[in-house]
């Protein structure tokens, strides 16, 4: 293969979709449930379930990429849980077989491969680029499949006629420009993983974020009242042990099932939640799952039939990205990392609100004065009304209420705050009126507030993404919700 230059020539379109994990197992089983996860360099990691009647996993690799001529990577796996089913070169690697060399019979867990084609590769629209099968030996641990595409060249002739046409897309494990490409990640199970606990997982997006899980109320096999269900995550609001008859019951696509939503704060999108089945002392499952990942999974099933609710997940994603962005909480694993759909940055005069907004309130006669308001953002959203204490006795007499529910002051000595919280996507921007005991009344919006402070900060990148991320995610959620 010839050098790779180190100049980007040509602004191309790189998409690498992990895609079409199926594992097939047999007949639900109480084993012990584990995760296979797919990871690679420039595409999305992703995960399914797998236990000790799994038979088989295929893995497929699909690349979109304009022009390509060259390719180097290796592709590594646990050689203790899997082994290749088929090591024929040229049906894993089935769009590069032109100029291909690739070591499939390796005993240390690796295919390294390589492929250059003057005439070059048809990967222009998304197309097949490695299928592995492998035979699952065992069902003792999460296990990991990766993909290190080391190297991609393009070219800006087809075919090739000098190296000077060649463009560097990876050069040596190093991305030359991000912006160049995007990343997805698509899995089918097929046949469905089948739990005996856990009936479905789903988005939670009525208010605030979070997932919902449902249990099945009589898991097959094993004796209701005797399963404990243990939750772990960001938010240790949620974090318990509960037996499995206390959550709530109802019904689900006909089916008994208990039910329990886990609830997670915008920069905590990529935070993993755990659960574990537990039958008795004896642990029987564990699941795990990320929002951002949940998101990253099902997408494709809501492209045609809902579009709306994608558009306010993908906005969703942009939202925990920001978060993470302004507060620097977790930036090594931003929420949008697998989003085709780019924050668009807007103005403040983009945001509008109507006029009589955030005049001060005189509090006099209640023995206070009004301080402030500001918006809740990182842990829930909220607005939260800052008063100062002047006459401790009127002020024990003071009330606030907002929408006919009474809000209760809380502080320190003078400084004393009334909150208006959990305010859902779909009213940001609605305008809330607080009424206090005296008469005065306070009248303010989420994005009133955020408009005023990128105004005050219309020069600073984290702000401007910050605030036109909650935008859009409002815009979203009126459009889905109706409101």
């Amino acid at each position: 293969m010839r050098a790779i230059k180190r100049t980007v020539s040509v602004l191309l379109t790189l998409m690498l979709i992990l895609g079409m994990v199926t594992i097939g197992i047999g007949a639900a089983s109480a084993a012990e449930s584990y995760k296979i996860n797919v990871t690679s360099n420039i595409g999305a990691s992703a995960s399914k379930v797998y236990n000790a009647s799994s038979e088989t996993v295929t893995i497929t690799f699909n690349l979109k990429a304009a022009n390509v001529i060259g390719t180097r990577g290796v592709i590594t796996y646990d050689k203790s849980a899997l082994s290749l089913a088929d090591t024929t070169a040229k049906n894993i690697f089935p769009n590069t077989t032109a100029g291909l060399v690739a070591n499939t019979t390796k005993t240390d867990g690796r295919i390294p491969f390589s492929a250059y084609s003057l005439n070059g590769y048809d990967f222009d629209n998304s197309n097949v680029f490695a299928t592995l099968t492998f035979n699952i030996l065992n069902c003792t641990k999460d296990v990991t499949v990766n993909l290190d595409l080391q190297d991609l060249i393009g070219s800006t002739t087809i075919p090739n006629k000098n190296e000077e046409d060649e463009v560097a897309y990876i050069d040596n494990d190093t991305i030359k420009d991000a912006s160049a490409y995007t990343a997805t990640v698509t899995e089918t199970i097929s046949p469905e993983t089948s739990s005996p606990f856990i009936n479905d997982v789903r988005l939670a997006l009525e208010g605030k974020i979070g997932l919902n899980f449902y249990f099945f109320d009589s898991p097959a096999g094993y004796t209701a009242s005797n399963i404990k269900v243990e939750f772990n995550g960001p938010v240790s609001d949620f974090n318990k042990v509960v037996k499995l008859t206390s959550l709530p019951r109802g019904t689900r696509n006909g089916v008994a099932v208990r039910s329990y939503t886990y609830y997670v704060y915008a920069p905590m999108m990529t935070e993993t939640v755990t659960v574990k089945i537990w039958n008795g002392s004896t642990r029987a499952e564990v699941y795990t799952i990320t929002v951002a990942d949940w998101v990253t999974q099902h997408v494709a099933e809501f492209e045609n039939s809902a579009p709306k609710v994608v558009s306010l997940m993908k906005d969703m994603l942009n939202y925990g990205y920001a978060t993470q962005v302004y507060f620097d909480y977790n930036t090594n694993n931003l929420a949008n990392a697998n989003n085709d759909k780019k924050l668009v940055l807007i103005a403040s005069s983009r945001i509008s609100v109507p006029s009589g907004l955030a005049q001060t309130p005189n509090l006099t006669s209640i023995g206070a004065r009004f301080n402030k308001c500001s918006a809740e953002i990182k842990e829930g959203t909220a607005l939260r009304l800052y008063v100062n204490v002047t006459d401790s006795t009127k002020f024990s007499k003071a009330t606030v209420s907002c929408g006919g529910t009474n809000l209760s002051f809380s502080g320190s000595g003078t400084q004393q705050v009334a909150i208006l919280d959990n305010i859902a996507a779909a009213y940001l921007d609605t305008v809330y009126t607080f009424n206090f005991s005296n008469g005065a009344t306070y009248k303010q919006s989420v994005m009133n507030y955020l408009k005023g402070v990128l105004e005050n900060n219309s020069s600073d990148s984290n702000t401007k993404k910050l605030v036109s991320a909650i935008y859009w995610y409002n815009q979203s959620a009126n459009d889905f919700f109706g409101e």
